[in-house]
């Protein structure tokens, strides 16, 4: 019984200490403030991408993203990770990530491993974060029309990353799907999602977006 209220604790008490990291790297100053909250979007993703097959019942999964879609939409987060939210993009990604996770908990829940979700939430842990990283540093080809001053090559970073991290979940999830299929179709369907979106709002769109082509795949 105590199985999935264990994880909500462990859960808060990770994502808590890795926040404590982050805003001790954003005092040392050592660390660019954007690179810093690419990196923490990263670590938070990969944890939460971990503990999601051991929960047992959604209910009690969704405890974490909707604790914390409610946490980080008070201007209270601001006070105490000043740099890490310096503008209004910044701060509506802090809660667009984990309603994020918990739409695409409530869309594709299933019989863990949960490979659909587990694509989707894995998109957006590292593709999406490597992809804004090589757009701010090497982007030249910006998309005119769309893609809110998103670039190609972000785009393409985020296409491989998105293929590779896909791949992986395929390969290890033991549903059959094949890996190469999988890590294409769904990274397209990540990058296209990444690129069409509003800066803050892909966090919604691309887990949603990869889970969904990763079922749509898997049963053709």
């Amino acid at each position: 019984m105590l199985h999935d209220p264990a994880l909500v604790l462990v859960s808060f008490l990770a994502v808590g200490i890795l926040v404590l990291l982050a805003r001790a790297a954003a005092r040392s100053g050592r660390t660019a403030p954007g690179v810093l909250r690419k990196v923490l979007h990263a670590l938070i993703g990969a944890w939460t991408l971990v503990i999601t097959p051991f929960f047992q019942h959604l209910a009690w999964a969704l405890v974490p993203p909707v604790a914390f879609a409610v946490l980080n939409a008070s201007p209270k987060v601001r006070e105490l990770m000043p740099t890490l939210a310096t503008g209004k993009r910044e701060s509506r990604g802090l809660w667009t990530f984990p309603v994020g996770v918990a739409l695409v908990y409530l869309a594709f829940w299933e019989e863990s491993p949960r490979p659909a979700i587990l694509a989707g939430l894995a998109t957006l842990a590292f593709a999406d974060p490597i992809a804004a990283i090589v757009g701010t540093r090497y982007g030249q080809r910006r998309f005119h029309g769309f893609g809110d001053g998103r670039s190609l090559e972000g785009s393409l970073a985020f296409f491989a990353v998105a293929a590779l991290s896909v791949g992986t979940v395929a390969s290890i999830s033991g549903s059959g799907a094949y890996p190469w299929r999988m890590g294409v179709g769904c990274g397209a369907a990540g990058a296209l999602s990444e690129a069409l979106s509003p800066s803050g709002w892909d966090n919604l769109t691309i887990p949603l977006a990869v889970a969904a082509a990763y079922r749509m795949f898997a049963l053709t």
